[in-house]
């Protein structure tokens, strides 16, 4: 694996045991990476090199890069991340993975569940600027303080009429007026198709854990949507 030195430039909580990390990558000009792709931290553990791949969430600027991740409380990498500051070092790989924008031009459908939100918030704030796509996300977490970025995605969502954004809450407060239960529930929703629209023609991106993913992924199927247009990533 090819390496590259990353120095932190900030950190700031999220959610609880969740941070928000911006980094630069020191001595090139363009950090060069694909919005969806993600990058493996390299630590150490007792001489045993230990890596972690972490999805970046940000847009393309310059030699800088954020990413989004949650404290694994019995983890090696998470843990070591949280504990840097500014100017801090760490080693990583350079961006690597598929999981990225396939056909710009068609209108996509983007879920997510905590931590999963990164590459899209990559993609959506690279990709709306410049070419407005028609996009849909729907974005579901336990408590309302888990809707990361949510002020971001509300102001997009009034900026661009081409987007739309649904988050939902499993375990809402009384003062919680959005939509309710988990992010499967509300797939009629995001899909929302147009009497002359042609299924085949809206990608459905879906990130996030491994049983919501697997669940979607047969549901979609189920309505008859090609496995090619089920673009995933599973977080564990």
């Amino acid at each position: 694996m090819t390496t590259l030195k990353a120095r932190l430039i900030a950190q700031r909580e999220l959610a609880p045991e969740v941070h928000h990390f911006e980094f630069e990558v020191p001595g090139v000009q363009t950090f060069h990476f694909t919005p969806g792709q993600f990058v493996s931290v390299v630590e150490r553990d007792h001489g045993k090199e230990i890596t972690r791949a972490y999805s970046i969430a940000s847009p393309r600027d310059g030699n800088r890069f954020e990413l989004c991740l949650n404290r694994v409380q019995d983890g090696i990498v998470s843990p070591y991340l949280f504990t840097l500051k500014p100017g801090d070092e760490v080693e990583m790989g350079e961006p690597l993975g598929y999981f990225t924008l396939r056909h710009p031009g068609r209108r996509a459908v983007f879920i997510a569940t905590g931590t999963g939100i990164a590459p899209f918030r990559s993609m959506l704030l690279d990709y709306l600027p410049k070419t407005q796509p028609h996009i849909t996300l729907l974005f579901g977490v336990r408590y309302e303080r888990g809707l990361l970025y949510r002020e971001q995605f509300e102001e997009l969502q009034r900026k661009y009429a081409s987007f739309r954004f649904l988050p939902t809450v499993t375990r809402p407060t009384g003062g919680w007026e959005g939509l309710t239960g988990r992010v499967q529930a509300h797939l009629d929703e995001a899909l929302a198709m147009k009497s002359y629209e042609d299924q085949s023609t809206i990608d459905v991106y879906v990130c996030g854990l491994r049983e919501m993913v697997d669940d979607l992924r047969a549901e979609l199927k189920r309505r008859g949507f090609d496995r090619k247009q089920i673009i995933y990533e599973k977080y564990d």
